[in-house]
C-alpha cells in the first residue's frame, strides 16, 4: 500500500524491567529529569502497571545516562546504560498506510489471479492428458495460425479487387460500352458491397484463430 510521510519522528523506547526497576529504585533525584523519568518515578500506579506501559524517550537515556556517570563515583556496583538497556524494545517511527483504491485493488487482485491462473496451467499441461497434446506452444503453431490470418486478409483483398473489377469492366463487357465515370461509380459500389461482406465474416475469421486453446482444454474436460 502507499506509504505517507512520517509525522512523528520520535524513537520511543519501552524501557526492560532491569531499567524499570533501577529507575525506581536508585534515581533519587528527579529535579530536571525529562518528563518520561519524572512521570516514572513518581507515577503512584503498580509496579506491574509500570512495567507494562512505561515508555521513554531518546533525551530520557541521555539524561539517564549522565545521571549514571555520576552515580557511578559513589556507588560500590558500576552501571553502565548498555547493561540497563538490554531487553528493551525500540519503537521506531512508522509511516501512516494510505489504503488502496477498491476498483483499483479489486483490478489487481483480478489481474493476479488470472497470472496465477495461467502459471498452473503451464505447471499442469505435461500432466494433463488433455492440454499435453495441443501444440499451442510450439512455433510451427504460432507460424499456421499467422499463415491462417494471412490468407484471411489476403482474400478480403482480392474479393475488393474483384468487385471492383466486375462493376468497372464486367458490367460493360455485358451491357456495352458505358461512360467510364459511372463504370467508375459501378465498381466503387461494388467493391463497397463486397468488402463491407468480407469485414464481418473476417472478423469472424480471426476471432476464431485467436480463440484461446486453454477454454477448447475445459471444454474437451466437460465433455
Amino acid at each position: 500500500m502507499p506509504l505517507e510521510s512520517i509525522t512523528d519522528p520520535t524513537v520511543t523506547i519501552k524501557p526492560s524491567k532491569k531499567l524499570i526497576d533501577f529507575i525506581l529504585h536508585n534515581v533519587k533525584n528527579v529535579d530536571g529529569a525529562p518528563d518520561g523519568i519524572a512521570s516514572l518515578r513518581k507515577s503512584k500506579r503498580s509496579k506491574k502497571e509500570k512495567t507494562v506501559n512505561a515508555t521513554l524517550k531518546i533525551y530520557d537515556l541521555k539524561w539517564l545516562n549522565k545521571y549514571l556517570k555520576e552515580y557511578r563515583k559513589t556507588a560500590t556496583e558500576k552501571i553502565y546504560l548498555h547493561e540497563l538497556f538490554d531487553d528493551s524494545d525500540v519503537i521506531l517511527p512508522t509511516p501512516k498506510e494510505t489504503p488502496r483504491n477498491p476498483e483499483l485493488e479489486a483490478r489487481i487482485q483480478k489481474l493476479t489471479a488470472q497470472q496465477n491462473a495461467r502459471e498452473y496451467r503451464t505447471m499442469t499441461k505435461s500432466i494433463d492428458s488433455v492440454r499435453k497434446y495441443l501444440p499451442d506452444d510450439t512455433i510451427a503453431y504460432q507460424m499456421k495460425q499467422i499463415n491462417k490470418q494471412l490468407i484471411a486478409v489476403a482474400q478480403f483483398i482480392f474479393s475488393v479487387i474483384a468487385g471492383f473489377a466486375f462493376g468497372f469492366i464486367g458490367v460493360e463487357l455485358i451491357i456495352g460500352n458505358l461512360d467510364f465515370g459511372f463504370r467508375l461509380l459501378l465498381g466503387i459500389i461494388c467493391a463497397l458491397i463486397i468488402a463491407l461482406a468480407e469485414i464481418y465474416f473476417l472478423a469472424i475469421k480471426l476471432n476464431e484463430n485467436g480463440f484461446d486453446v486453454t477454454a477448447k482444454s475445459n471444454k474437451l474436460h466437460r465433455d
